[in-house]
Order: structure tokens, then sequence, then C-alpha cells
């Protein structure tokens, strides 16, 4: 596949974020795309680019609002970024943010665009409860009636009220929330409690003390609140004491071993056939809250553009995108898109394992983040096992620690890439991120300069 146009290289420029804020709180006060608009005001602060010359705007989100249809569009108008430019939103459940780099980049390798906007954002705080099938009965068939006749309504019992996230986070073909996919993948490759324990304090204590030494400070933006300011990533930074006491994530108990749950036989009953193996007594669970991820709230975004036109403009070219690789799986086994993601990238561009300096792996739990390692080294006879032992894997955390806002992880995995490469001197930084419906994406920088 061909990255450049006409040898131009593309580059990423002024890659800057929001600290990312537990879902109802700090940033609950906020709309996604007003998230985005926040970052999107920042970036063009911080790189100084004419509005005039950024002539598109793509925009990562999965629960996009009816507030703001087509929200890269309004955040477009809202920038005063020249009205005839292109703005499109895609959502690809959690590689949203990748896909809108990968979206921005095609545009400008076809010609279509020279400079790109490029946002990802997630609010999960103000994802709605909707009534479904209201509109079918007489009573509730519009939003008058509904709020006339809301206390006595014939025919509610056909009327469900859903909670968004939860159904989002759900996989409507093989009905699996994402924390049963996570439970399998830990019961296929024999992933216990205690290891995903053990990678779960690892995320925790790389982010705390990288957030406490200031190494993310040059690509955050504090945001002011109503309670006051938000300059850290809002989850890690309440669980110090998690970082000093690792026996904590000991006391939290497996999830599919709650009796609310079922029961681990239960859990073999329903999926057995995705894990490959059956039910025996003292089977035990691995999936925990604390080795899952937190839902998050946050935005994300940077330039994408070529070479020649980042120089034309004044930009400081922060990386190059050398390429990137999307790879599907079964949707119950989403997480290890993560590995086959990653071999579709090197297959694309031609590199190989140990030409990576530096990986930055999703960790939207624990097992599909260590699984997808051990797919790589078992499956695909490469050792990155070893690479995180040796501190080549996610050095500055990962989603574990930091939070998942869903359509912005993208834009924050792709900003753990560029940081990658400044402390590590290595020459590539491959990111890979999986997704709900077995969908993996893996992008590829390499060091400007």
């Amino acid at each position: 596949m061909k990255f450049d146009r006409d040898g131009d290289r593309l580059v990423i420029a002024g890659a800057t974020r929001t600290p990312i804020g537990q879902a109802g709180k700090s940033l609950t006060e906020y709309d996604s795309f007003q998230l985005g608009d926040m970052v999107l005001a920042e970036i063009i602060k911080r790189t100084g680019v004419d509005r005039n010359k950024v002539d598109g705007l793509i925009a990562g989100e999965i629960g996009q609002s009816s507030k703001a249809p087509n929200v890269a569009r309004v955040m477009a108008v809202k920038a005063d970024l020249k009205l005839e430019g292109s703005a499109v939103t895609v959502a690809n459940n959690c590689v949203s943010g990748y896909e809108a780099i990968n979206e921005a980049a095609r545009r400008i390798l076809l010609g279509e665009n020279d400079v790109v906007a490029v946002i990802g954002q997630e609010s999960m705080t103000n994802y709605g409860y909707y009534l479904n099938n209201a509109k079918r009965v007489a009573k509730t068939a519009s939003l008058d009636k509904l709020k006339q006749n809301w206390n006595e309504i014939p025919g509610m019992e056909e009327v469900t009220i859903v909670d968004a996230v939860v159904e989002g986070l759900t996989d409507p073909v093989r009905d699996a929330m994402m924390i049963d996919t996570a439970e399998v993948v830990a019961q296929k490759l024999g992933l216990d409690k205690a290891t995903l324990d053990k990678y779960a304090h690892g995320s925790y204590k790389k982010a705390y003390e990288a957030l406490e030494g200031g190494k993310y400070d040059p690509y955050l933006m504090p945001v002011k609140h109503s309670k006051g300011v938000l300059d850290k990533d809002e989850y890690i930074m309440s669980k110090k004491g998690f970082v000093e006491k690792p026996d904590r994530f000991e006391k939290a108990g497996a999830i599919f071993e709650h009796p609310e749950m079922g029961g681990m036989k239960k859990f073999y009953d329903r999926y057995g056939k995705y894990i490959g193996k059956s039910y025996s007594d003292g089977v035990q669970g691995a999936v925990s809250l604390f080795n899952a991820c937190p839902q998050s709230d946050g935005a994300g975004g940077c330039i994408v553009t070529t070479e020649s036109k980042a120089k034309e403009l004044g930009l400081t070219p922060q990386a190059y995108i050398k390429g990137w690789g999307n790879y599907g799986v079964d949707p119950v086994i989403m997480g290890l898109g993560i590995a086959y993601a990653m071999k579709k990238a090197l297959e694309n561009t031609g590199l190989k394992w140990d030409d990576i300096g530096n990986f930055e792996i999703h960790e939207a739990f624990a097992a599909t983040a260590l699984g997808s390692m051990v797919v790589v080294r078992d499956e695909f006879g490469y050792d990155l096992v070893a690479r995180l032992e040796k501190g080549d894997v996610n050095p500055h955390g990962g989603t574990l620690a930091l939070g998942h806002p869903l359509g912005a992880t993208g834009l924050r995995v792709l900003i753990n890439q560029i940081m990658g490469l400044n402390a590590s001197g290595a020459r590539y930084s491959m990111g890979s991120i999986c997704a709900g419906g077995g969908v993996g994406g893996s992008l590829i920088l390499e060091k400007f300069g």
C-alpha cells in the first residue's frame, strides 16, 4: 500500500487532548462536541495554523448526539474553518479515533484535502436513556402526548427504557457485553485473575508516575468546570492507593463469579464454544472491576497534512504516518483484534516486529491487552510479552489507568505513541485498538526528522 502523496509524506502536528474525566464526575457538564470544540480551539492556538487553510475536519465518535448532527460539520463551522471545506463524522466503535486519522489521511492521499483537523471525542456521561417502541403506542406517539399522558399510559408495558451505554457496549449479533468478551479471552488463553491484576497494577503505576512526573503536560490542556479545573486524568489520580498497595486489586472479586451473574458454569454454558473448552469444577473468573477500564469523558485531536504543506504553513510535525492496518475477528473475542491488526499494519508497511521500538496497546481490559500479546507470541512467533516486560509496551500507562472515552481513545493512543517515540529514541511506534464487533485497528508512526 502507498502511504505518501507522490513522495510527499503524511505528518501529524498539534496533537493535544483534554485530561480524561471519569463518567459522572468533573467533565459531566460538557457534551462531547463541547469537549471537541475546546480541543480544536486549542490545536489552532498552539499550532498557529491559518483557519482558512484547514480544508477538512474528520471527527470520530460513537454516541453522537442529536444536538449536533454530523458533529464534524458543527465543530468546523463554530471554529470558523473555511465553509467550503469537507466535514465528516466516522463511527467505528472504539477504533473511531484511529479511523478519523485514517480517513483524513486517505482524503489527503487522494488529493481531496490538504490540511485536515482530526477530533476524537466522547461523553459517556451524556449518553441518554431512551424509550424503545414509544412511537408505536398511540398515547406516546409524540413528545407532547408522552408528556401529557406520562402518569397513566395504556400500553406502557410495550415501552422499555433503554440505557444507551449498556446497549451500545453489547454486541447485537452475539448478544455479548464487552466485559463478557474479556472473560472469554481470559478463559480461552488461560489468563488468571492474579496475572490480570498484576498487569493492571503495572498500567496504574506507569500512568500515575508519568502524570506526576509531568510527562503528559505538553499534550494536555486543562479544562475548567463548575467545581474547579481538571488538569490530569481523573481516574488514575484518585487511585494512588492502588499504585502503592497492589494487594487492593486482589480484593475485587471476579465479576462472573458473583451470584447475580450466575457463576462460571452459566458463563461456560453460554460461551463455551468460543472459549474452546468445557466447564470444570474449580474454574475461576478472571475479569474484575479494576482490571477493566473505567467509563470516561474526554476529547483529543491533531492536524494531518503533508510534510511540504506543514513546512509551508509553519507547522511543526510531531511524527510521520508510516501506515495502518485493520482486521476483524469474531465479536466474542473482539479484544484479540489488536494482535491481527498489528500484523496487518506490518504487512501493509513492509516492516518487521523488531523494527518497532515502542508499542501502545489499548487496554479496554487487561485480558484483551495481555491476551493480544500472547497471541502475537504464540501464533505469530514474536515475543511481545517479553517486550512488555522489557518496558517497550505502554511505558506511560494505558487505558486501564487513563480511562477510555471511546471515540477519543485513538487520539489518546496516538499521543502516547508520540510520547513513546520521543522518550525512547525509537524510530517506529505501533499502536493498536480493539473495538466492539471484533474490529481491530493499528497505526504506525515514524519519528520525524
